[in-house]
């Protein structure tokens, strides 16, 4: 008993250090986004308002969108909207309460009608961010620092502040990565 008890007491303090190490590479790893988006700080805090006050209009709808998944993601007062609602009803709903926040410029809706995706969607989703976040840092010719990807249900949504040509290429690097069905870009074109 007395082994048990130091084995466990050893596998929990391990995996608190890990913890403390993932906790301030986490805040390395933020900050370091924060010094190097093409947004300035206070337009990426409003970003990440407006994120929060759409979300909120959405919860307080209560029941309404009760079997639906619907997930605000904004860039630069441009607001994608992306997930699955079980009607057109709900999507134009969710439309309306995002385009009622101020601050809001443009709602981009790519929500679809279906069933909400499974955890095993949204992992693969994930990775799939992930292999193409990797692709954009790989191709000289893009600058991924300026390009937020997202991923539903194996579409990818590239926002960013580009020029044309970085655009093009980088939708085209995306769309070179394995099991993405479908690239739809949100650009802000720059000289």
């Amino acid at each position: 008993m007395k082994k048990f008890v130091l084995v466990a007491a050893l596998v929990s303090g391990s995996m608190m250090l890990q913890g403390c190490v993932a906790a301030l590479v986490g805040v390395g790893a933020g900050t370091a986004k924060v010094a190097t988006d093409p947004r300035t700080t206070g337009t990426q805090v409003d970003d990440t308002t407006l994120d929060s006050k759409i979300g909120m209009k959405f919860k307080d709808e209560g029941d309404y969108f009760k079997g639906s998944r619907i997930v605000p993601s904004t860039y630069d007062g441009n607001v994608l909207l992306i997930g699955q609602a079980k009607s057109q009803a709900v999507i134009n709903r969710a439309v309306e309460l995002a385009e009622s926040v101020e601050g809001v410029k443009k709602i981009y809706n790519q929500v679809r009608i279906g069933p909400m995706v499974n955890a095993i969607t949204m992992t693969n989703d994930a990775w799939i961010t992930t292999k193409v976040k990797s692709a954009l840092i790989g191709n000289n010719d893009t600058k991924a620092r300026d390009i937020k990807v997202i991923t539903e249900d194996g579409e990818v949504f590239l926002i960013g502040i580009v020029t044309p040509e970085i655009g093009r290429t980088a939708s085209d690097v995306a769309s070179k990565v394995a099991s993405v069905k479908l690239v739809t870009t949100i650009y802000t074109y720059s000289n």
